[in-house]
């Protein structure tokens, strides 16, 4: 029975290590740089898949994660639905041995086909939160250049393509691509919902309506830019201080769970081999 059950652990173990693959640790790719398909997740695109379990698995909002991950052109909604039942199908397949070296394990065939699943859509998600967190990040800095081409007398596309130039990164490709698509023909409003859509952030989206507004009823664009940039960092200041007030709670948990009682461990490990010593001691001297 020991040997069924080290081939389950292996099993278990190599899922595992497939699941940590595809999560997105990594920072989002500069601007430029084009974002490269894991390839577990490539393998899985190929995967054929039947109608209905597709249709089992489509997501609605699947072509704007995709857009908010920055994979476009490179994944689509499709290829992703695709990609969600190959791994359900892989971890169906993964439950078929488990169940032969050990009957009990069968059980777990439900959890691995949803996990199998979920793991691409989890990883398209993912790119798209750092993304989204880098594009915040940038912002302030985007609106700080804004504020002073504008206050220099430039008009705001030509503001908008100086700042993404001295900018680069995440937010800069993204008002490049604005730029480009204005350049196009498209409407302003289109476009600018085009960048909302993109990023997923409602900063953006902040901004992007305090500039109509102030295009349309004649505000002074360069106090509108310079408020949203303070607006912003002041954002950014309360959030850091909440994260820092949720650490302490959880800094003393650990201490109170982990370190506390390894101190109190190794205190009464040195008392127990003093008595032991002295008891000993005391019986050989009877």
């Amino acid at each position: 029975m020991t040997q069924p059950l080290h081939l389950a652990a292996l099993w278990i173990a190599a899922a595992t290590c497939l699941a940590l693959a595809l999560r997105a640790r990594r920072p989002a790719p500069a601007a430029g740089r084009r974002v490269g398909l894991p390839i577990a997740i490539r393998a899985l695109v190929r995967t054929p898949a039947p109608d209905g379990l597709r249709r089992l698995f489509r997501d609605q909002e699947g072509e704007g994660r995709v857009a908010q991950a920055g994979l476009g052109g490179r994944l689509s909604a499709a290829e992703l639905e695709r990609a969600r039942c190959g791994a359900a199908i892989l971890g169906g397949a993964l439950a078929v041995p488990l169940a032969l070296v050990a009957t009990p394990a069968a059980a777990l065939a439900p959890a691995l086909i949803w996990a199998g699943a979920a793991l691409p859509a989890r990883w398209v998600t993912g790119r798209a939160a750092a993304r989204r967190a880098a594009i915040v990040r940038e912002l302030p800095d985007l609106l700080d250049l804004l504020e002073l081409s504008v206050h220099a007398g430039m008009a705001l596309d030509p503001a908008l393509d100086l700042a993404a130039g001295r900018l680069g990164g995440v937010l800069g490709g993204e008002v490049r691509e604005l730029l480009g698509e204005l350049a196009y023909g498209t409407p302003r409003r289109a476009a600018y919902r085009g960048l909302v859509a993109r990023t997923g952030s409602p900063e953006i989206a902040q901004v992007v309506g305090a500039i109509l507004q102030a295009e349309e009823l004649g505000a002074p664009l360069a106090a509108t830019l310079a408020g949203q940039a303070e607006a912003l960092r002041g954002r950014r200041r309360q959030l850091a201080r909440e994260h820092a007030a949720k650490a302490a709670p959880k800094i003393q948990l650990v201490v109170a769970l982990v370190m506390v009682p390894a101190v109190l461990l190794l205190v009464l490990g040195v008392l127990v081999i003093e008595l032991t010593r002295q008891v000993g001691v005391v019986v050989g001297g009877a």
